[in-house]
């Protein structure tokens, strides 16, 4: 959870409608760009297919007796076409050629007076060897230096309706019409810009409107939520004779140690949860067990490690503060395995118990109790070095040391009113920022 500032809500939002208008402008630009190539590729095939018929008409009958095939003759009806061709806005034919069954020029003509006619032979040229597998009229784009052609190849035949030739010609697409092209995907993609943003602004309000007051429950939740999670630890602290000055001092410590161990902030989170409810469990242990002002007996102490179990019970019925299972289950763990209630050790222990467990151990020592003074920082600290490597994990315990003396000095023996302020700005720092 983190609390967002409406500014930063409004702007985010905006961004994001116009990524979005962005990306739909630019999905509506591109189809637009190739229905357009489509509509324009199909209206070149239907005027190249018409005019191979007009020119198979022509000379169909040319090619009846292939002994009396004049090349002549049938390179003066193509001089004849290329002369009386209409240039059309789409563009227009530069070049045109007959190809036998073999693959071999019968006749040619191309348009002398078109800028780019020699790159166009040259394309023509290369591709003429590719034609004999074509039974039927076949295309292909082809961009050379910036300009799109098509390559058009038609199968002639003769009176007797036999394949007996090829037809081969080249249609230049005009500069306008790729220009025009280009202008009519802009300008869609500009429309649905237009429409997304316009509806958006519309619409903007509303979902301000609401997106404030989803903002504000949810944020009323997480209060809710918070102070649940301290109204717990709390109860949990009048019920075992205390106030809530060890809850508050244990997050502290261990959030101090955990920072200094370099742990991300979603573990901090869940132990700052498990720091609070660490002995929730204990709401079900008798008073006349829970109270005791002497030692326990091994049949109490039996059932005052049922507490963990309890604990468990407790946190896992409710999904935020479930987080705080590592903490409540196992900060009773030792890290030789001696510990309880899993008897786990070492590594196999949730990292936030282990570090948690010198914190609460720290605090315990250092701070008054019905039944003990606070320790000294110097016997504090024997008794926790004393324990490294079977209480403690170890590595913990060396990072701690670096922090123990200003740790002792600023909270050893702290009440609630003195530690609510920090503990304010720690739960700010990990759960609203």
């Amino acid at each position: 959870m983190s609390s967002m500032n409406p500014r930063t809500v409004h702007r985010k939002l905006v961004v994001r409608i116009s990524v979005t208008a962005c990306i739909i402008a630019l999905l509506f630009g591109f189809g637009a760009w190739q229905y357009e190539k489509k509509d324009i590729g199909e209206e070149i095939l239907l005027r190249a297919e018409n005019g191979f018929k007009i020119l198979n008409n022509q000379i169909r009958d040319f090619f009846d007796d292939p002994n009396e095939l004049k090349p002549s003759t049938i390179q003066q009806k193509l001089v004849q076409m290329m002369s009386e061709r209409r240039i059309i806005n789409l563009g227009m034919f530069v070049w045109i050629g007959i190809y036998d069954l073999d693959g071999k020029r019968i006749a040619q003509v191309s348009d002398d007076t078109y800028e780019h006619i020699e790159s166009v032979e040259k394309l023509a040229g290369k591709l003429q060897g590719h034609i004999l597998s074509h039974k039927s009229l076949k295309f292909e784009v082809i961009d050379l230096k910036g300009i799109p052609y098509v390559r058009i190849i038609s199968p002639i035949k003769d009176s007797l309706n036999e394949l007996s030739a090829y037809g081969e010609t080249v249609f230049a697409v005009s500069s306008d019409t790729l220009a025009n092209l280009r202008n009519r995907a802009i300008n869609l993609a500009l429309l649905a810009m237009f429409v997304v943003i316009m509806t958006t602004a519309l619409l903007y309000p509303v979902i301000i409107s609401l997106l404030n007051r989803v903002s504000s429950l949810s944020e009323r939740l997480f209060e809710a939520n918070l102070e649940i999670l301290k109204v717990l630890g709390s109860a949990v602290a009048k019920r075992d004779s205390d106030t809530d000055a060890h809850n508050y001092r244990v997050t502290i410590i261990s959030v101090k140690l955990a920072e200094t161990c370099g742990l991300p902030n979603h573990d901090i989170r869940r132990l700052i949860k498990g720091a609070f409810l660490h002995d929730v469990g204990k709401i079900g242990i008798e008073d006349e067990i829970l109270h005791k002002p002497g030692p326990l007996t091994e049949d109490e102490f039996q059932l005052m490690k049922k507490h963990v179990a309890y604990g468990i019970d407790i946190v896992d019925k409710a999904e935020w503060i479930k987080e705080a299972v590592d903490v409540v289950g196992y900060h009773h763990e030792k890290y030789d395995g001696s510990g309880y209630d899993s008897g786990i050790e070492g590594g196999v222990v949730p990292k936030i118990a282990r570090i948690f467990a010198i914190a609460d151990v720290f605090d315990a020592l250092s701070s008054r109790r019905p039944y003990k003074e606070p320790f000294s920082f110097d016997k504090t600290m024997d008794i926790i070095r004393a324990g490294r490597g079977t209480h403690f994990d170890p590595s913990f315990v060396d990072a701690f040391e670096s922090i123990a003396r200003s740790i002792y000095e600023d909270y050893a023996g702290k009440e609630d009113e003195q530690l609510h302020e920090e503990l304010k700005m720690i739960i700010e720092k990990y759960f609203y920022e």
